[in-house]
């Protein structure tokens, strides 16, 4: 397992949020979707980079 850094920026402030995952491709499907839920609570523009990767 490792975790993914994602850095969520938002008009507000950015976020910083770390998923753990399998692979690449399951960390950014989870940072999608915590993406749009975000968007729902802010209903403004949310823009997300990578950041880096733990090794556990």
């Amino acid at each position: 397992m490792k975790q993914y850094i994602f850095l969520l920026k938002t008009p507000l402030n950015p976020i910083e949020v770390k998923f753990e995952a399998e692979g690449m491709l399951d960390a950014l499907t989870q940072a999608k979707e915590f993406m749009t839920k975000t968007m729902q609570n802010h209903s403004s523009e949310v823009d997300i980079q990578f950041k880096g990767t733990i090794y556990l």
